[in-house]
């Protein structure tokens, strides 16, 4: 039998393991037992399976009805970045963009002097993409938006203003 490899973050677990009706049997085993000595229970409908490219339809099939979990073909987002992205483009750090203008939006740059601008930058702004960088490499493009959103707030200039 394979070993069944795991990733744990806080409350969340991803297992990885193959396809096939012995190894899908024993994880199913193995969580039924968690269950029963932990007292806690995996909420199914928050949960989903999704394979490699190299699994058939067969084994798709199998393991769906070992676990009775819905496919999903992406993970989605954990912190804020998707899951085993191969390719990473600008494209999928534009939300990191997004975020820092639209917590701009909200402060007005000319009331504030230039140390509480300071303070309101350090403290949220470039903290948005602290996580995403520890994971991957911010593009040149990106790094540079940042820094220009980042600058024209502390210079005092309200980004709705300059877009207008």
């Amino acid at each position: 039998m394979d070993r069944i490899p795991c990733l744990l973050f806080v409350d969340d677990c991803l297992i990885f393991c193959k396809a096939d009706s012995t190894n899908c049997s024993r994880l199913k085993t193995i969580l039924d037992e968690f269950c029963h000595q932990s007292g806690q229970l995996i909420n199914y409908h928050k949960s989903s399976l999704t394979y490699s490219k190299n699994a058939t339809a067969t084994q798709r099939q199998l393991v769906a009805g070992i676990f009775n979990i819905t496919h999903s073909k992406s993970l989605g987002k954990y912190l804020g970045r998707p899951l085993f992205q191969q390719l990473i483009g600008g494209n999928q750090f534009q939300g990191i963009i997004n975020k820092a203008t639209t917590k701009l939006n909200g402060w007005k740059a000319n009331s504030l002097s230039k140390v509480g601008r300071t303070v309101l930058i350090q403290s949220h702004l470039e903290v948005l993409s602290a996580h995403t960088m520890q994971c991957s490499e911010l593009p040149k493009v990106v790094m540079s938006q940042l820094d220009s959103i980042n600058r024209e707030f502390f210079f005092g200039r309200n980004l709705i203003q300059k877009k207008g």
